[in-house]
């Protein structure tokens, strides 16, 4: 491969791995905890066309080992919040 067809390369995995963070975790990038279905659609529609790219362009193998280093990056446990809240006995 040329080496603009390598540096190309590298620029779709980058924009794949990136849709990968923003699916997984749009609260990291100032938006709310789940993203409107429309965007959210859109979104992993881009992803599932970069990956198909990506698996014609790369060793199994490789692409393995990215998806891989993209779950180490992920939380491992969601941000756990809570809301105080009693209970009250109501009727009789």
């Amino acid at each position: 491969m040329k080496p603009e067809g390598d540096a190309m390369k590298e620029r779709v995995k980058e924009v794949y791995l990136l849709l990968g963070r923003v699916l997984n975790n749009p609260r990291a990038f100032g938006l709310e905890e789940r993203l409107p279905k429309a965007l959210d659609e859109a979104l992993s529609k881009m992803q599932l066309d970069l990956m198909h790219e990506l698996k014609e362009e790369m060793s199994q193998e490789s692409f393995l080992a990215m998806e891989l280093s993209q779950d180490a990056d992920r939380e491992e446990f969601p941000e756990v919040t809570s809301t105080s809240f009693t209970l009250r006995k109501t009727g009789s």
